[in-house]
């Protein structure tokens, strides 16, 4: 823009706003290909300078971040850099996005587009830079205020007054914009861990709940497996799968859940602090800026005839005062933002620790799960064997095993209802005979049945394999 306006500057008619060294002498076509120029601002928050790259169409973010290394000496690897709604660039999204097209820009608003920096290795960031350097005659009557000037310099020792402190107050907005941004950062990833937060909370429950059934469960299953175990069924491997199944799940509740709610409980109190400090204290800068406005206005607009000397007291007031608050102030902001890059690195820190829990959670969830099937399907099968055993003479062994072939006839009905002496005179009571007849026949066919299911059950007992290793178990539970 320099070089453009040099040669739209230039005294002759001929030569002006022609260029000989270009072969696009046209001033216009110049100035189109600098309004089409796509520029990025970026803000160091460490230095408070801005400085401003071109970027063309595929140009990435890291290259943009290695140019930056060149300026600022800080790796890409510690460059965070932040738009204003405090979304983070992404190192392979291309840099156009965050460029300002000037073409496209709205001319009602009155500062430019930033892009902030901040240095992911640093923790504590202190005011590393001074203000801008006073103009000549600002210095000069800060030596001596009542010292009288002329009209028309103390005129321009006024509009210098009005730009330095406008100065001073565009630098503290782009300031409270930086910190904005590292606020709006700080919140949206905070957002992310209290969503996480809650998962975890939920997840913690239910498993707790799981756990607490299962145990009280295999403790009820245990404690009347002893009581019946002198008279009943008694396997010394089952008691034992059961105890490793209780210290399985003892292990799936061991989650830090606790420690860290806490920790982000405390997190979330300095999160609420720091939104109770909005460093918005610019009005006084812009009140020093008004006043240095009115004061200039008043000298331009004065008649010829009132225009005389003055001395340069009430313009040296508004140039300390707004130079001491801005020193002043640049302090207390640059705690706060530290305290907010803080709060955010132990955001950071935190996510992936709760989002490790989560995953370790639903493990121990599904290996709960795993032994609460495992554990049904050992009472099922616990309670075939202990059905067998009632209904079998010797449940489980080979010799209680009998046929119904190999079952004794019973006496034919006549053959037990007469007298065992062939010579002794036959019974007389008839409805009686016929009693124990029918209750005879019943018996025999229930015998029958039996014996065929303890045959059916004996079969599958030898087939039924416990838990680990395929070990037959059915002459424990003899």
């Amino acid at each position: 823009m320099e070089k453009w306006l040099q040669l739209m500057l230039k005294w002759s008619p001929q030569e002006r706003g022609k260029d000989p060294n270009s072969t696009s002498g046209n001033c216009f076509s110049q100035l189109e290909t600098i309004l089409e120029l796509k520029l990025v601002h970026v803000l160091n928050m460490v230095s408070g300078k801005i400085f401003s790259y071109s970027v063309t169409a595929g140009e990435t973010v890291t290259d943009l971040q290695l140019r930056i290394e060149q300026d600022t000496g800080i790796p890409p690897a510690n460059q965070e850099l932040l738009l204003e709604t405090g979304v983070a660039l992404e190192s392979g999204k291309e840099a156009l996005q965050c460029a300002v097209d000037y073409t496209e820009i709205d001319g009602r608003r009155t500062d430019m587009p930033l892009v902030f920096l901040f240095d992911r290795s640093s923790c504590s960031y202190e005011p590393l830079f001074t203000p801008r350097t006073l103009p000549e005659n600002i210095r000069f009557v800060q030596t001596d205020p009542k010292h009288m000037l002329p009209y028309s310099p103390l005129r321009r020792t006024c509009g210098q007054a009005w730009q330095t402190i406008r100065s001073l107050k565009e630098d503290w907005q782009r300031l409270q914009q930086g910190q904005k941004a590292a606020i709006m950062s700080l919140l949206r990833h905070n957002s992310s861990l209290s969503k996480q937060k809650n998962e975890m909370v939920s997840m913690y429950q239910r498993l707790t709940a799981k756990l607490e059934f299962f145990t009280t469960s295999l403790s009820i299953d245990m404690e009347k497996y002893q009581e019946q175990r002198a008279a009943g069924i008694a396997s010394e491997k089952l008691l034992s799968v059961w105890k490793e199944m209780e210290q399985t799940a003892a292990s799936c509740g061991q989650a830090r859940v606790s420690e860290l709610e806490e920790e982000m409980m405390m997190l979330q109190t300095d999160i609420v602090e720091l939104q109770r400090q909005p460093w918005r204290s610019g009005e006084v800068l812009e009140t020093l800026e008004g006043k240095a406005m009115e004061l200039f206005r008043k000298l331009r607009e004065k008649p010829r005839e009132q225009r005389c000397s003055g001395d340069s007291q009430e313009v040296v007031r508004l140039v300390v005062q707004a130079l001491q608050f801005y020193e002043r102030k640049l302090r207390d902001f640059y705690t706060h933002l530290s305290k907010t890059v803080v709060c955010r690195q132990r955001v950071m820190e935190l996510l992936p620790k709760v989002e490790g829990v989560v995953q370790r959670m639903a493990e121990s969830e599904q290996v709960l799960m795993g032994l609460q099937e495992k554990r049904q399907r050992e009472l099922w099968e616990l309670l075939k064997v202990a059905c067998s055993k009632v209904r079998s003479p010797v449940s489980g062994s080979p010799d209680g095993m009998r046929t119904p072939s190999s079952v004794p006839q019973l006496l034919t009905p006549r053959q037990s209802l007469q007298n065992p002496s062939s010579d002794g005179p036959p019974l007389r009571d008839e409805p009686l005979v016929e009693q124990s007849r029918m209750f005879e026949s019943r018996l025999q066919c229930l015998l029958k049945d039996t014996i065929q299911e303890s045959e059916s059950s004996m079969e599958m007992l030898r087939e039924w394999t416990w838990m680990n290793g395929g070990q037959d178990f059915s002459s424990d539970l003899a």
